[in-house]
């Protein structure tokens, strides 16, 4: 799966088995990830998500990876991107999640960071006062 557009394509027929994506821009690299409260703008800029998708090899996070081999390490690779995009996009508990992006540090390291807005839900103390739990206690 050399081919930078193939990794797009692959990276948004994943995700759309699991969320409504609009706004696809293929060229741009670009789509919202979608559910009943929220879009999220994702930016998988091509050259970036090439470069990115290459150096995984070079860490070790990346479960599975070191005992793949040909095509097996490209789609566990793969499955890392999507999963650190669900990931992201599902723990965003407050709604504050605005757009999900590779982007180039200082340092020149190609990684996925997150964009945050004004948080959307929060949720009040009030609601936990009265809720105790005890681990010695039976049947809880």
């Amino acid at each position: 799966m050399a081919d930078k557009q193939e990794l797009f394509d692959a990276v948004v027929e994943i995700l759309r088995r699991r969320y409504p994506i609009s706004g696809l821009d293929s060229t741009a690299g670009t789509f919202d990830l979608r559910d009943e409260d929220r879009a999220v703008r994702v930016t998988l800029e091509l050259n970036l998500l090439k470069e990115y998708f290459s150096r995984l090899d070079e860490e070790n996070s990346v479960l599975g990876l070191a005992e793949a081999q040909g095509d097996e390490r490209d789609r566990v690779r793969l499955q890392y991107i999507i999963m650190l995009i669900q990931e992201y996009f599902e723990s965003d508990t407050f709604l504050s999640l605005v757009e999900i992006r590779l982007d180039r540090s200082a340092d020149g390291r190609v990684s996925l960071v997150r964009r945050r807005g004004a948080e959307r839900r929060s949720f009040s103390l009030a609601d936990m006062e009265g809720g105790f739990w005890w681990s010695d206690r039976p049947g809880t």
